[in-house]
């Protein structure tokens, strides 16, 4: 009879174990939810196919490195952060790295560059050539856009107001209507939003002053208890896309060869 209960009790004993080990090699081998903006070609666009380059490179870094994706989501981009800031997403992309956010957030290796320029009227007496040029105007920058280089400086100083609106359209509107003097932005994003806005292009000036060159990437909490896995991964599956040329022919796919760097 004793026998039997301890041939029953280890019986119960393994299938219980067994099933932890299940589940918590199944929880290992979960997929990642990621999380995007949209409006933002050709970086990211749901109107673009495999919506957009960004989301290119990133969804084909993480299969080079069998590491698996299970949804990719679409929100604001102040949401998003904020849902990858808590922990409820696992990763965000593109973002810049600021010193708050690096108290937040793992980074990658940068998916591309960011060149910001100032954007004005080529009607308005507005011209930024060196830094004292920027002080006192009031600049445009999409809520959920950071800002960096001497932009970030003059404003932390209050040398500089930021609008900050939904997206780069709404900045170049405003723009038009003569409520900011000039709007901050990498080329590709500034084609957009003069598109969208319906401006001429040539009634919009492009200052010839780099406000900000950054790197931009991938990024997950310091909560996040696969922080480091999913980091390790996505750099891992990117220096293969490299290695391999297709990161450059992803760059050729979608029209932006002038906007790799060297030794990409």
């Amino acid at each position: 009879m004793r026998r039997e209960w301890l041939r029953q009790t280890l019986s119960l004993f393994f299938l219980v174990g067994f099933s932890i080990g299940i589940k918590a090699a199944w929880a290992q081998d979960k997929g990642i939810t990621i999380v995007t903006g949209d409006d933002y070609p050709p970086i990211t666009s749901q109107k673009l196919k495999h919506g957009g380059l960004g989301l290119r490179i990133v969804m084909r870094a993480f299969e080079l490195a069998q590491f698996p994706v299970e949804e990719v989501k679409w929100q604001p981009w102040a949401r998003g952060y904020s849902l990858t800031q808590s922990g409820v997403l696992d990763a965000a992309f593109p973002w810049g790295p600021t010193p708050e956010r690096y108290k937040i957030f793992y980074f990658s290796d940068p998916i591309l560059h960011m060149t910001n320029y100032a954007y004005v009227l080529k009607k308005s007496d507005v011209s930024i050539h060196q830094r004292k040029d920027l002080k006192g105007k009031v600049y445009c920058n999409p809520n959920g856009y950071g800002d960096f280089g001497v932009i970030k400086e003059l404003r932390e100083k209050n040398l500089m107001t930021r609008e900050a609106p939904l997206n780069m359209v709404s900045c170049f509107k405003m723009l038009k209507e003569g409520r900011v003097d000039l709007v901050v932005s990498p080329q590709w994003d500034a084609d957009y939003g003069i598109s969208g806005a319906k401006l001429d292009m040539d009634t919009v000036r492009r200052e010839p002053m780099k406000v900000a060159q950054t790197p931009l990437s991938l990024i997950v909490s310091l909560k996040n208890k696969r922080g480091p896995e999913i980091i390790s991964a996505f750099n891992k599956g990117l220096k293969k896309l490299k290695e391999t040329g297709e990161f450059i022919r992803i760059y050729h796919e979608f029209g932006f060869d002038e906007f790799l760097e060297p030794n990409s």
